[in-house]
């Protein structure tokens, strides 16, 4: 699997491919593909299975949500259009591109003359582009995120749909057990994308989250994927904030 983050850093919104790397690797980033397992940072195995009744209580947990939204409030989703100088310029963002369906805007890069830059200046701040953001589609492209890079790159105006993230946290005691995670994550990102959930602490202490949900902090820690990998490491106790798409 590929795992990647796309920075416009260069005259392209293209796609970076880089390897993801396992903990306590220091070697630089390489071409290819990759996964990291949270399976074994804990420092017992894992214990025994949940029994049936906790099994049949974790499912009947609903899964964290948004309430309506009320009158003055901001909109979870919006469409905001770009208007690009030409075809090959940047928009001014750092997309991960690792989820098969949304693209994740990581940083928003500080030029002054962006793109993004120009449409925030433009619009009310509840319809400003943020860090933290998901597009759900780009000119009318929703497929997948590799065909919503492909269109960003196809015209100077690029219409997308913005959606706000669902943030929420858990409060995990491994006591021993592993996780149970397989993430997956870009040295250009900026959070842990979980892209499956095993028989582990997570799936016992905090069932309602779910694959696609996106590790954002640790224990009030945020940075880059080692740092957050390293504050799972670090702690027993863990207080995770996630992000989810709307």
């Amino acid at each position: 699997m590929f795992c990647c983050c796309a920075a416009d850093s260069t005259s392209k919104d293209e796609p970076v491919f880089v390897k993801a790397m396992a903990v306590h690797d220091d070697r630089a980033p390489m071409w290819g593909d990759g996964e990291v397992l949270l399976e074994d940072l804990a420092v017992e195995p894992a214990q025994e299975e949940p029994s049936a009744p906790e099994k049949q209580a974790a499912q009947e947990l609903p899964v964290p949500a948004k309430e309506p939204a009320q009158l003055g409030e901001e909109p979870q989703v919006f469409e905001a259009t770009l208007s690009k100088p030409s075809i090959d310029s940047a928009l001014g963002w750092h997309l991960d591109v690792l989820d098969p369906r949304h693209l994740f805007i990581c940083r928003l890069v500080q030029t002054g003359t962006s793109p993004i830059e120009t449409y925030n200046a433009s619009v009310a701040t509840a319809l400003q582009i943020r860090e933290g953001d998901y597009v759900t589609a780009v000119n009318g492209v929703t497929v997948s995120a590799e065909k919503m890079s492909e269109s960003i790159k196809k015209t100077d105006k690029v219409k997308i749909k913005i959606s706000r993230p669902i943030v929420f946290a858990q409060t995990i005691a491994s006591n021993g057990m592993s996780l149970g995670l397989d993430l997956k994550y870009g040295p250009g990102g900026s959070s842990l994308l979980i892209e499956g959930i095993r028989s582990g602490a997570l799936a016992r202490h905090a069932p309602d989250v779910r694959a696609g949900d996106r590790i954002l902090s640790v224990n009030g820690t945020t940075g880059t994927p080692y740092t957050l990998m390293q504050a799972i490491q670090d702690s027993p106790a863990l207080d995770i904030g996630f992000s989810r798409v709307a």
